[in-house]
Order: structure tokens, then sequence, then C-alpha cells
């Protein structure tokens, strides 16, 4: 018959290394999660100054700037030079940044620019260029109205071009621009 070794069970363990280490990594972990809350605390604050900072700048760029007021005793040039000055000031204050966003969001492959000629009067903007087809045009179109900051936007003109490759479209638009709210 075979012999079976006998089992030895120790059910009162002596402390091993790790138990031993367990309160240094404890402390470590504790030091470790300190300075990560630390961290967190100087990003949020910094991020919450550039948040501000950023919001600062947009109401400084929708802020309206003054007209300058024609007084009754001016003459006729210091008028004509006021009517000028405050047509100048009225297109300082259009975001042409954001006018022109709007065109490029729209742009795709299918259509190419050729000149966009806005009108600060009117709030008017005229676009022209060139598509592979007449459905490239419209989908254009489209996507400008789908941006939010076009209105109107209106198909003034289109010549195919049978004698070049490709036959492409050429296209002016007329569109009225918004402020957003």
């Amino acid at each position: 018959m075979a012999r079976v070794t006998p089992i030895a069970l120790d059910f009162v363990r002596s402390t091993s290394r790790i138990g031993r280490l367990a309160p240094a990594l404890l402390m470590v972990g504790a030091a470790m999660l300190a300075a990560a809350a630390l961290h967190y605390r100087t990003v949020a604050a910094e991020l919450e100054s550039r948040v501000a900072r950023v919001s600062e700048l947009r109401e400084l760029t929708r802020r309206a700037l003054p007209a300058l007021e024609d007084s009754a005793a001016a003459t006729p040039e210091a008028r004509e030079q006021l009517r000028k000055a405050n047509e100048v000031l009225g297109q300082i204050n259009i975001p042409w940044g954001e006018l022109f966003g709007a065109i490029e969001a729209a742009q795709e492959k299918d259509v190419a620019l050729l000149s966009v000629q806005p009108d600060a009067r009117t709030r008017s903007v005229a676009i022209s260029g060139q598509a592979g087809d007449l459905t490239d045009v419209l989908a254009y179109m489209v996507r400008l109205e789908r941006g939010g900051r076009l209105r109107e936007v209106v198909l003034t003109g289109h010549e195919i071009k049978v004698n070049e490759p490709g036959q492409a479209t050429e296209f002016t638009l007329e569109a009225r621009w918004v402020e957003p709210k």
C-alpha cells in the first residue's frame, strides 16, 4: 500500500513581507491621491478662468461700437466725413469670421467658390462658384441654409459650360445673413 503524505495546514499564518508593506503602500497611494486631487483643482481653476476669458472675448466681439453723432452746426464736409465714419463702424461690427466660417462649413469637394462679395449695408452676400452639375449647386444651397447663418439663399444665375470637359456649372447665389441671438 502506498503511503499518503500528511497535509500540513497552517491556520495561523505569521505576518508576511507583503503584510508588513501594506501600511507603506497605503500611505503612498494616499499621497498620490492627494497629489492628483490638487492637480485636478489647479486644472479646473485654469479651465474656469479660460472659459470666462473666452466668454468675455465673445461678448466683446458682439458689442456694437457706438455711432458718431451728427451735430446741427456741422458743415456739409463734416457731415459727409461723419457718415463715412459711421459706415466704417458699421462694417467693423459685422462678425466677418462667423460669416465666412458659415460659408466654409458648407463647402464640399463638389463645389469650388470663385468669389464671395458681402454687402454690409444690406446684410447680404453674393457667392459665385463652379460645381459639377446643377444638383451639386442645389445641395450646396441646402447646406448653406442648414448652417444657420445664411437665410433666403437664392440661385440668381447659372450656366452649364458645354464646351468644357466635364460640363461644369457656373453659378451665382444671393443670401442674407443673420446675427446669432
